[in-house]
């Protein structure tokens, strides 16, 4: 194979980066002669660096060949806050340093000082969709150079973002908001978000996806804080890109994943599937790290007491969190009545635990709150249960590929749509009605006549009959599915595993 070099681009939020780090490890290990680099911000640069390291043994020459290179570099410290500091040096660094990266010149580390040798002229950047700037930039300077976009996300909810509306999307979105702005003369971002967000109830179909009304799109209240410019990005994007390259995997939404293809085939636009992205010894080797230690300590002592698959897991991830504090206490309160084990992991910025519960739950023996967790650890420990989560789809691949089962209480994004896939069509899943604050509050799912109560009281019911279903026939099942899942995801990478042929093929279309 010829000498080839690739650039990654990831967005500076680490559901982005980390499967981004896997994909390095993958492509390097494709050949001896690939170079792999990976512009990085510099608030996750130790992060992706320790991430890239897992993906091979000690000293492996695979390291050598993928360079993670931050453009700038920062003093501040809060990872929240640098998530959105960063976003706009991001965008501002990059053509000096693809610049360089073009004209084969060395790059240096903005952040260690790090100065990486000359590499060819890249032949294709994988660049997260949102990056439109940077795409922008690249066009200007390499009209030739293939730009690959980055999803990480489920496959239907990239259709219904971004596909036409035949297939349920929600077509061009941009120019939807230019003529309503044209016709009334409204700011365009207010215009987009009313838009977006516009429900009337009627029925969406996407491929892969059970029926749901607009509204279902919508469970929780919103952020204070404007989408349109995003999905509107996000399409300008997909429109202007060579190929897509998504971290979903056949194995979880296969007809979603076929309507995408073929969607993207109309347009001209070469397809991968490479998920899942997860490290290669994932689900067969329980590594330790050095602050794994009390929940390594937690787990073995409750699967000691009382056997495999008793603790519920729950996290959010590092944004999103209830917006209704009193459905985590009360969901908690559930837990500790019915004697389920428990570690609450609250790393949004946006969380909060009184400390009365925090009390209770130290005082109880079974719970353990933490502000970090490291979750494919404990996804992989025999005595995890059931994984309690807003939905996001790097999670639910991770509990999957651990075998885990879920309980979803989704927000946003792809989450809903995530909710319904996994407990309607794969049925490795509940979902937790009565938390819902947004639109879904006062109106039934399709299909069902069940409208939330939207109480505190109606969530601990709920809560605690998922509870005694987890413990009953339901929950079996759904663990059976979950573990079946399990066997199918690991097989994406074998030898003639779906995502390893995609790869193959990705490579060759390079050369």
């Amino acid at each position: 194979m010829a000498r080839l070099h690739f650039v990654l681009l990831p967005l500076p939020s680490w559901g982005h980066v980390r499967p981004l780090c896997v994909l390095a490890g993958r492509i390097v290990s494709e050949g001896d002669e690939i170079v792999v680099t990976v512009l990085m911000a510099p608030n996750l640069l130790e992060k992706a660096r320790a991430e890239v390291s897992r993906q091979f043994s000690d000293g492996h020459e695979a390291l050598k060949r993928i360079r993670i290179v931050s453009m700038f570099d920062l003093t501040e410290t809060q990872i929240f806050q640098l998530t959105f500091l960063v976003i706009k040096p991001f965008a501002e660094t990059y053509p000096a340093a693809y610049e360089k990266l073009h004209l084969e010149k060395p790059i240096t580390c903005a952040t260690t000082g790090t100065t990486f040798n000359v590499a060819p002229t890249p032949v294709a950047i994988i660049m997260d969709f949102f990056a439109v700037p940077q795409m922008q930039a690249t066009r200007a300077l390499s009209k030739t150079t293939q730009i690959i976009a980055w999803v990480t996300g489920g496959a239907s909810t990239i259709i219904r973002l971004f596909g036409p509306e035949s297939m349920g999307g929600l077509g061009n979105f941009g120019e939807k908001i230019d003529a309503e702005a044209k016709r009334t003369g409204g700011n365009p971002v207010e215009i987009g978000d009313k838009i977006f967000r516009h429900t009337d109830g009627t029925v969406v179909n996407i491929p892969g996806l059970p029926p749901m009304y607009d509204y279902e799109f919508f469970p929780q209240l919103p952020f204070d804080a404007p989408v349109a410019p995003i999905v509107r990005g996000g399409h300008v994007f997909l429109m202007g890109c060579d190929g897509v390259i998504i971290s979903t995997a056949e194995a979880y939404e296969k007809e979603s994943l076929d309507a995408l293809e073929s969607w993207l085939a109309s347009l001209s636009k070469p397809f991968y599937a490479l998920g899942p992205l997860l490290p290669p010894t994932f689900g067969t080797n329980l590594q330790i790290g050095q602050d794994d230690s009390k929940f390594k300590a937690f787990l073995d002592e409750m699967l000691s007491q009382h056997g495999e698959h008793c603790t519920v897991f729950i996290s959010f991830g590092t944004v999103f969190w209830p917006t209704v504090y009193e459905y985590v206490q009360e969901v908690v309160e559930a837990l500790l009545e019915k004697k389920a084990h428990f570690i609450l992991c609250h790393a949004s910025p946006f969380a909060k635990i009184s400390d009365e519960l925090r009390t209770r739950v130290e005082n109880s023996g079974i719970g353990m709150l933490t502000i970090w967790s490291p979750q494919q650890f404990i996804l992989n420990h025999p005595e995890t249960g059931w994984f309690l989560t807003h939905g996001g789809h790097g999670g639910i691949t991770e509990s999957l590929s651990s075998g885990v089962p879920l309980i979803c209480w989704p927000f946003d994004a792809d989450q809903p749509a995530a909710a319904k896939h996994l407990t309607q069509n794969l049925n490795v899943a509940f979902e937790l009605v009565e938390v819902r604050t947004g639109l879904g509050l006062t109106t039934p799912s399709y299909g069902s006549e069940r409208v939330p109560r939207g109480t505190r009281e109606a969530v601990g019911s709920e809560m605690r009959g998922v509870i005694d279903e987890m413990r009953g026939e339901n929950g079996k099942e759904k663990r059976k599915n979950a573990e079946r899942m399990k066997v199918e995801l690991r097989m994406a990478w074998g030898e003639r595993g779906p995502a390893k042929v995609a790869m193959r093929a990705f490579l060759a279309k390079c050369t």
